[in-house]
């Protein structure tokens, strides 16, 4: 069983590497609120009839304030986390905001600490001292940081901070929800609630939640509501089921260096060496559980 959530992990990562790229290829015609809307009503409304059946074959209760918590959890995935996520895609660098988001596990690590209780190893913290490392090297090392190839460069690595902090928090709280009430539940719900509350918002702000109806953008809509938000999020959250809020965000370490080389193909970004350092820091950082079982293999063995 718990292969099969390692497996789910892996392709959730792999999928969810794609985000930035997507999101950036949508390009500047659509406003981030409309993207990180529509993505999440797709999203949910594509897990909603499995969520459904789900309901009915466990028999669950939705009672207001289970549905109000759901709520609340949508607020902070779609309205807060998402679209602080689009903004930096909007703003910056698909491949610096992509590394900077995949460091969420450092945070997951401290927020479960906080709110779940999960002990907090002398691995983890020497972890979270190597990542962050790996980001000021990252950030120092942008020699675009004030050019004008890029709307605001310096604001996007602020907001794909703020996501990926956020994105943290919502990982571990989800991790009760989907205890409660499954996996499918909890995200076609939080998905659905989530996307209606930001296109309330959309439309109380003035903000469009229209697109050009290309195929190019409807394709890339589908792909980031269907792949991104619906199967990547629920194979992820799937796979919480067996493993510690911790271990399931350990795959993330994989993302820097696949949506790199996504964003250097098809968007022709390019990193600098002294990036490409804080990059494999990172990395290094969020593999922690790898050379922990190595270590103690080793150790084992003597």
């Amino acid at each position: 069983m718990k292969l099969k959530s390692h497996l789910y992990c892996l392709v959730a990562i792999c999928i969810w590497s794609s985000l930035e790229l997507a999101g950036k290829l949508l390009g500047k015609g659509i406003s981030p609120f409309a993207i990180t809307a529509w993505r999440f009503l797709i999203g949910g409304a594509c897990i909603a009839p499995f969520a459904v059946r789900a309901w009915t074959r466990n028999k669950l209760k939705l009672t207001v304030s289970s549905i109000l918590k759901l709520g609340l959890l949508g607020i902070l995935n779609v309205v807060i986390s998402m679209l602080l996520l689009q903004w930096a895609i909007f703003y910056g660098k698909a491949s610096l905001v992509a590394v900077i988001v995949s460091m969420n596990p450092l945070f997951v690590s401290l927020f479960a600490l906080v709110l779940l209780k999960e002990k907090l190893s002398r691995f983890q913290i020497y972890s979270l001292f190597v990542g962050f490392v790996g980001l000021v090297i990252i950030i120092l090392g942008e020699i675009e940081l004030f050019q004008q190839h890029f709307v605001n460069l310096p604001l996007g690595i602020v907001f794909a901070i703020l996501a990926a902090i956020t994105f943290a928090l919502y990982t571990v709280l989800t991790k009760w929800a989907v205890s409660q009430y499954g996996n499918l539940i909890t995200n076609s719900v939080s998905f659905l609630l989530g996307g209606i509350v930001l296109s309330g918002i959309n439309l109380a702000i003035g903000k469009s939640m229209s697109f050009t109806p290309s195929w190019h953008n409807i394709w890339l809509m589908l792909y980031l509501g269907v792949i991104i938000t619906g199967l990547a999020y629920v194979l992820y959250f799937e796979a919480m089921k067996q493993l510690s809020a911790a271990r399931a965000s350990f795959y993330f370490f994989l993302k820097p260096a696949l949506a790199t080389l996504l964003a250097y193909f098809f968007l022709g970004e390019q990193l600098s060496l002294l990036q490409i350092g804080g990059i494999v820091l990172i990395m290094i950082a969020l593999s922690r559980r790898l050379w922990i079982s190595l270590y103690e293999r080793n150790k084992f063995k003597a």
